[in-house]
Formats: C-alpha cells, structure tokens, sequence
C-alpha cells in the first residue's frame, strides 16, 4: 500500500486501488505467469542469450562493415528459434499487452490532468 504523508488520505485510497486494479488485470497477470515460465525454462533463456550474443557481434561487424553472410545466417536462425519457442513467444506477447494497457492507463491519466502524467516520473536529464 502506498502510504505518503504529504498525499491526502482519499488520493492514497484511489492510487492503491488503482494499483491493485493494474497489478490483477489480465493483461498484467499473464504478463507475470509468462515471465516466471520464461525465466525457469531454461532452452528459452539459451535461445536469448545466444541471440542477444550474436546480435552484439553483429552490431559490433556491423561498425567496421565486417559482417559476413555466415554471421547473417546465424541471426536468422536464432530469430527463427525465438519466434517459434512457445515460451518466449508468449512472454513477448503479453509484455505487448500489458505495456499497451500501461499506456492505455497513463493516456487517460494524462488527459484527465491536462499533462503527459508519464513524463512527470521520468528522471530529469540535469544534476
């Protein structure tokens, strides 16, 4: 529960509530179910670290234009094998649903209170 001092009593009730509500909708809750299924199964996290591995020696050929057909054909494969593992696929998917139901929300918010309500948390780039 969030409890500060300084926010009035009956705007701490409606951001809990809002927070519960968030926090048990669906696309929220198969979000968490995918990404704990993601993190225990363990092909899926070979799959990524192997992608995100040859991704960065891609991005590094890449600078100096050194990439080969061969360094290619491997990101291919291994893109093609994240998109067809059940798991991975599913964690992507819901983490779609939740972020557009997160910015369904911060919309709303937002244009209730005149202002990008998102942008207000975001850290300021200064000191």
């Amino acid at each position: 529960m969030i409890e500060k001092t300084n926010i009035p009593e009956k705007l701490n009730l409606a951001l809990n509530n809002l927070a519960e509500k968030i926090k048990f909708s669906e696309p929220v809750n198969n979000y968490q179910t995918a990404l704990e299924q993601f993190t225990q199964d363990a092909e899926s996290q070979n799959i990524m670290k192997d992608l995100s591995a040859v991704q960065k020696v891609v991005r590094q050929k890449q600078g100096s234009n050194q990439i080969t057909q061969q360094d290619l054909q491997e990101l291919r494969s291994l893109q093609t094998k994240a998109q067809e593992n059940h798991v991975i696929a599913s964690y992507v998917n819901s983490q779609q649903e939740a972020i557009a139901q997160l910015r369904e929300i911060n919309a709303e918010i937002s244009s209730l209170l005149g202002v990008d309500f998102a942008s207000l948390a975001k850290k300021s780039g200064c000191c």
